[in-house]
Order: C-alpha cells, then structure tokens, then sequence
C-alpha cells in the first residue's frame, strides 16, 4: 500500500496489457497502453523475440522522452505533458521499467501543472504511485496537484507522507515540510474565515468546475446565506458547521459555505478522473447497452401499478422483490466484506463522510470472476437489478447505458446522507455522472424502525420545501427513481444498514464500452 495513497480512494486496479484478436488466423496481436503496437505477441520459448520486442519498446520510449524534455526546454508544457504520457505507458508494461515509469508520471504530472491542468497532474503522479508506492517525486506532485484543486486536507496527508519518505534526503524534506507549513497556514485561514482568503478559494475551485456549475452552487449557497432557514437548510447538507449558523453576516456564511459546496464538488470530479484512468471502480465504468445484461428474471421486479407510478411521480417502491432468503445471503455477503476492510468510507465527502462503500463488477472480466467466487448471491441480484434497463427503454422511452459495476453499501451508526440528487445535470453541471435512473435494494434482514436509517424523498424537483415521503430499508424492497429529479436523504443510522445501488446512465453522455 503506498505511503501516498488514502482510503477516501477507494480501491485502485492495476495497469493491464490490452489484446485482441487480429485479423491473422490463429494469431493475437497487442496493442500496448502507450499506442504502440508490435505485430504478432511471442511465444514463451521465443525469447530473442520477446527481448527485441522489448527493446523497440524501450527505444521509442525514449525517443518521446527526448521529445519531451525538447518541449521543456521550449516551454509547452501541454506536449511535454502528452510526450510524457506516452514514454510512461511504454515503460509501465517493460520488464523493469517500473522505475523509469514511475520518473516519467512524475515528470508528467510536473508538466501537466505547468499547463494548468491539475486532475491529469494528478492522474499521472497516482499511476506512478502505483507502480513505485514510495516515489517520492510522485508523492510530492501529487500533493502541490490536490492543493491546486483546492484539496488542502488531502494535500497535507500527501506532503506528510512526502516528508517521511524523504525523512533521509534534506532538500527533498526540506521540500516537504515548506509545502507542509504552507498548506496548514492556508487551512487555517480558511477556518478563521479570512474573508480574502476564502474568495481566493471560491475563485480558484470555481474556475475548475466551470461558469455555470460553479455559478449554481455559488448561486444556491448564497440565497440560502440570508435567512436563519436557509442557513439551518446548510447546516443540514452538510456545507456549513453548526457553530457558524450564527454568524452577523450572511455573506461571511456565504463564503464559508461556498468554499465547502466547491470542494464537495471538485472532489466528486476528481473522482470521475480517476475512475476513467482505472484508479477507482464504479464512478464512471464504461457502459454496456441495455441488451447486453438484459436478465429473464428482471421483468418481475416491478408489476404494472409500480410502472405507472414511476413514470407518474418519477419514484416507485415495490416490497418483497427479492425473496427474503436471498436478501439474508446478500447481507451475510456484504458483512464478510465489510470485516474483511473492503468497504471504505470517503471522509471528504461533506454529504456522507460515515458510508462504508465498495463498488462491484458484476460484468465479464477477471475482477467479476474474483468477485463472483466471493459473493455469488450478490452477483445475481446485482445482475438481475442490472437487467430493468431493457424494461426502463421500454416503459418510459430512454436511451440507456448500465455501468458494469453496481455500489454495496452500509451505514453504521451515526450514519447519514444529507439532501442531495443523483446527478446535477439538469442544474447546470453538464460533465456530472450522468446517471439517470437509480436502483436501490435493501438488504436488512429483521430491519425495525429503531435502527433508523430510512429514505426521505420528495417530489420532483422539489428540493425539501414540500411533502416528502419516508421509505423504510425493509428487506427487500426495491425504490427505483429518476437519479436528475428526485431529491432525497438518507435519515440517521442506529444500526448497520445494509443496501445494493444500480445506477443506469444517460446513453447520450456515458462511455460506452468496445465489446
């Protein structure tokens, strides 16, 4: 595990050698991460091949190297960065060449700074930390990348990191701690609330979600600054502290609040990057089309009356979708996995820091076979869920994508989700997840209203001013509902609450998977 590496992460893959089939009878050919493609893949014992093949590898390697450092020196940061890139790929999949690797993400992530693009200097750094744990470079680039993003909590963890792995070279911690001080100074001034300083912060994240998502957040935060329910409606969502509800000024709970909504937000695209680089299953997986996972079984998950009251009031809750013992061997599944450390929490996540989460494959591939031996129930119920996206085509006329990992779930005690919505397209946010439908199964077997833990949902578009409905986690139910519409909640915890989510994508906006 690396030094440099947090759990609020969640659980990253390796970099992997892509084949397929060519177009040669009986051959295969690979196509290597970094673009560079062979010919015909050596046999075991052709090893003068195998080691020819290697060294063109490491040739036009080096060759983008010196491309790259030619592009330093002429100050274009965006081909130094891209040159980079390409020499990293290669030497990622040589034998040895983890090291090289590693130096080249470092260089990478430097130049992608140097370019102002933070999440891919910061792509860069994390896959080189996956291939040398305690490259200090990486480590250090990584951390001036999250303070860029306006991630101060997280950078500190990294310089912290940083300065212990180079606890033995003085210019390198003497690096180290000067980012350290640096970020803990501007840490607090932001919670002292220095005015300038947290405009410089709004400015700053703002300019990196964009004019308009940023606008919408800034925009709400604001309006909801001015009164004492709206400043209550803050505290509830998770973006301002209970001790700054009462503060004289409302824009001083503005800013505050501001800065939080923000970091929420570029964390939440952070995400998003490294879940498309393969450092974080689940947020954005390629998708497959409906038919691809369509299920025999699925059809009987929602009746007639459950249909017409989705596309009525865009939410509908069916009881007993899945027999009661299979909902039992579902949360035996996901207890084993929760005392084995596989679920994790997102402490920076203001909405929800408490949820242990872990997204699983349930599609093919070699990650879904491990899961499947491991959790087998599981594995149908999440195919099954997986298999209402033929029948939301039908029924309410979508044109879907099915990511090919679903999220498991528990909220221990104490655990809650403030207010929220799926996905924030509609509000502006036009690169959010594009979820838009989500499925939900609880899986809590003897659930009883003292363990808490219920769904509150309102009408659409209604964000918490009209009726709402509570939705009890009774073994399972199911609540399916339109991920852009419906906001909801998810009340306190008082015991381990335990639920399977399927969300099924915009097909207009998801990637879709080459199959």
């Amino acid at each position: 595990c690396s030094p440099f590496s947090s759990k609020r992460h969640g659980s990253w893959s390796g970099m992997t050698i892509h084949k397929h089939a060519s177009s040669g009878k009986g051959k295969h050919c690979t196509t290597w991460v970094g673009g560079f493609h062979h010919g015909r893949w050596p046999g075991p014992r052709d090893q003068d091949t195998r080691a020819a093949c290697w060294s063109r590898v490491v040739r036009k390697a080096e060759r983008c190297l010196e491309d790259a450092k030619a592009a330093d020196m002429c100050e274009e940061p965006a081909t130094a960065q891209r040159k980079f890139e390409e020499a990293a790929r290669m030497l990622s999949v040589v034998p040895n060449g983890q090291l090289r690797a590693a130096e080249a993400w470092a260089d990478c992530g430097r130049a992608g700074l140097e370019a102002s693009e933070p999440f891919d200097a910061l792509v860069a750094c994390e896959l080189g930390l996956q291939l040398v744990p305690e490259h200090w470079r990486c480590g250090m680039t990584s951390a001036l990348a999250l303070e860029s993003l306006g991630l101060l909590n997280i950078a500190e963890e990294r310089l912290q990191a940083a300065a212990r792995v180079a606890r033995n070279d003085r210019d390198t911690l003497s690096a180290a701690l000067e980012g350290l001080r640096r970020v803990k100074a501007r840490l607090v001034q932001v919670e002292k609330g220095d005015a300038q300083v947290l405009v410089e912060e709004i400015q700053r994240i703002g300019s990196l979600l964009g004019d308009k998502e940023a606008g919408y957040w800034i925009s709400c935060v604001g309006e909801c600054s001015r009164t004492a329910e709206g400043q209550a409606e803050l505290v509830q969502k998770g973006f301002l502290q209970h001790s700054h509800q009462n503060l004289a000024k409302p824009a001083e709970v503005a800013r505050r609040s501001s800065v939080v909504a923000l970091r929420y937000r570029i964390n939440k695209k952070l995400q998003r990057y490294l879940s498309s680089a393969g450092l974080l299953m689940g947020v954005v997986d390629k998708c497959v089309l409906p038919k691809a996972v369509s299920h025999p079984m699925a059809d009987g998950l929602l009746n007639h009356d459950a249909w017409q009251t989705l596309r009525q009031k865009r939410i509908a809750v069916v009881d007993s979708a899945v027999p009661l013992e299979v909902v039992a061997k579902v949360q035996m599944e996901l207890q084993a996995l929760r005392s084995g450390g596989v679920m994790q929490n997102d402490t920076n996540d203001v909405c929800n820091p408490l949820q242990e989460a872990k997204y699983l494959p349930f599609a093919a591939g070699n990650a879904a076979q491990q899961f499947r031996e491991k959790c087998p129930t599981t594995m149908q119920v999440m195919q099954r869920l997986a298999g209402l996206a033929t029948i939301l085509e039908d029924e309410l006329g979508l044109r879907l994508a099915v990511p090919q990992s679903a999220m498991a779930a528990c909220y221990p005690p104490r655990a809650s989700y403030k207010m929220h919505l799926d996905s924030y397209f509609l509000h502006g946010c036009k690169d959010d997840i594009p979820r838009k439908v989500t499925v939900l199964l609880y899986c809590n077997h003897g659930w009883e209203p003292r363990q808490g833990g219920e769904l509150r949902a309102w009408e659409p578009f209604d964000q918490g001013r009209g009726v709402s409905q509570r939705i009890e986690p009774l073994a399972g139910r199911l609540v399916v509902f339109m991920s852009e519409e419906i906001w909801h909640e998810v009340l306190e915890s008082h015991g381990d609450r335990y639920a399977l989510t399927v969300w099924i994508h915009d097909r207009e906006r998801a990637p879709l998977a080459l199959l």
